[in-house]
């Protein structure tokens, strides 16, 4: 398979016999499956689709090209790293990139033809992102990320569902809004995590550094200072601002859950999430049973021993079905 032939069919240029080639070479192999993802991501991801000039010279091309599949995947990692440098007049382009694929990447235009870019992190999954300003975004499992082609003019505008921890680039002139389904979270330059699952009761947001103010229909603005959390109850419509000293919050990101007198049934949730299995108890009475304390989470084995050693709770196993019991 030529390189042309592949450069084309990422960019859409492709015609049908060419179309035909791609799906033949790539056939039931799973890793030319897996490698034409990366690069179609690593296509989507640099705005070329939007930006590149179809009369650049075949040089160009193949200067554009070679860059994009430079990726290296190491899936321990679970990294996605982004730079953007300006080429020729007006190509934005993806210097490096390194990742999991245990993410997806898609586009959508709006009804007011602006275009959208949107990274899904399945359950099970966690990955980093440095989006074209240069702030870094920590998205945990079963998450979504979304951003306008136009993000880095005027408001750096993102549309999150899931939790996220964000390290944001500081830039005066161009404020960084994240957009809830409940909440607005304006910042300029801040360290910040969001918790806000569609099926979630709460709506968290704790402030690690910086400044930033929360609007919603229902609390008007708040501001937050560093150690400070915002929680907003989406059934209820009620919030309160509460000092946390505890970062433990953001301990996700490092591999650990971290469990603060929540019940055994809200837990379950964050296990589903992180290790896309099912829970069911046998006993809702179980689900009350509160637990503390943090758990490396790279091996569900282990964070189900853990809460069964803590807990009087007996769990079995069958694939990715876990049923929990009372012990007692």
């Amino acid at each position: 398979m030529t390189e042309e032939i592949l450069y084309k069919y990422i960019s859409e240029q492709a015609n049908a016999e060419e179309t035909t080639l791609v799906k033949q070479w790539v056939g039931s192999s799973e890793d030319r499956k897996q490698e034409l993802t990366r690069l179609k991501n690593s296509w989507i991801l640099s705005g070329l689709d939007n930006e590149i000039d179809p009369k650049l010279k075949a040089s160009e091309i193949e200067r554009i090209w070679s860059i994009i599949k430079k990726m290296n995947v190491d899936v321990k990692r679970k990294s996605l790293r982004l730079q953007f440098l300006k080429y020729a007049a007006a190509i934005v382009l993806i210097v490096g990139i390194s990742g999991t694929i245990g993410f997806f990447v898609s586009t959508s235009v709006s009804n007011s033809n602006t275009k959208f870019t949107e990274i899904s992190v399945p359950k099970g999954e966690r990955s980093t992102v440095i989006l074209p300003d240069g702030s870094t975004v920590f998205i945990n499992s079963n998450s979504q990320l979304k951003f306008a082609s136009s993000f880095n003019s005027g408001k750096r505008k993102v549309m999150l569902s899931g939790e996220a921890y964000f390290n944001v680039a500081h830039d005066k002139s161009h404020p960084f809004i994240v957009e809830t389904s409940s909440l607005q979270i304006e910042v300029l330059g801040t360290k910040f995590n969001i918790s806000s699952y569609p099926n979630d009761q709460l709506s968290t947001t704790f402030l690690e550094s910086g400044s930033v103010k929360i609007s919603s229909a229902a609390s008007g603005n708040v501001i937050l200072n560093p150690n400070e959390a915002f929680v907003f109850n989406k059934f209820s419509q009620k919030s309160e601002k509460i000092m946390m000293n505890d970062k433990r919050l953001m301990d996700w990101t490092k591999g650990v859950m971290t469990i603060n007198g929540e019940t055994i049934g809200e837990l379950a949730k964050k296990i589903e999430r992180r290790f896309n299995v099912t829970i069911t108890f046998m006993d809702d009475a179980v689900k009350e049973h509160v637990y503390t304390g943090s758990i490396k989470d790279e091996d569900l084995n282990t964070v189900l021993e853990a809460i069964k050693f803590a807990s009087s709770i007996e769990y079995e196993r069958k694939g990715n079905q876990i049923v929990l019991s009372s012990s007692e």
